[in-house]
């Protein structure tokens, strides 16, 4: 479970894919990297094959594209709370890892938990009922 933080915003999204979970984060780690503000991807799962071949075929700043691909898009060992976190991965492990990030206690923190549609499909109303906003291919959205 995932439970709502002071000092912590909390966004979810969910993917049906690697492919679509890139095609949500990148314009929003875009937009973040635009504001000069730091993030820090804690992945499961390694992600750098299809972010790679995502990020040749998308019209971004050259500068912004190194950034991007400079992320740890592979399997995180180590979790560095940053302003702008995203962790993908099994609700198990995405429950984990916020713990991880509560127990620093550091405020002002934006924690994007990232969902594969096909394991919590059936609890999407709690999902989204313990975080603030969701994250889609339309952008951050309030609930």
């Amino acid at each position: 479970m995932i439970v709502k933080n002071k000092g912590i915003e909390k966004t979810c999204g969910f993917y049906v894919s690697d492919f679509h979970l890139e095609m949500i984060l990148i314009p929003y780690i875009n937009e973040k990297i635009e504001k000069n503000e730091e993030v820090e991807i804690v992945s499961e799962k390694d992600l750098r094959e299809t972010v790679n071949t995502l990020m040749s075929k998308m019209n971004i700043n050259e500068n912004n594209k190194k950034k991007i691909l400079g992320l740890k898009w592979d399997k995180s060992q180590e979790t560095v709370v940053k302003e702008n976190m995203i962790v993908v991965g099994t609700k198990s492990y995405l429950k984990e890892i916020n713990e991880e990030i509560e127990e620093k206690g550091i405020d002002n923190i934006k924690v994007v938990n990232c969902f594969d549609f096909e394991e919590v499909k059936g609890d999407m109303g709690n999902i989204i009922k313990q975080h603030d906003k969701s994250l889609n291919t339309l952008g951050n959205n309030l609930w």
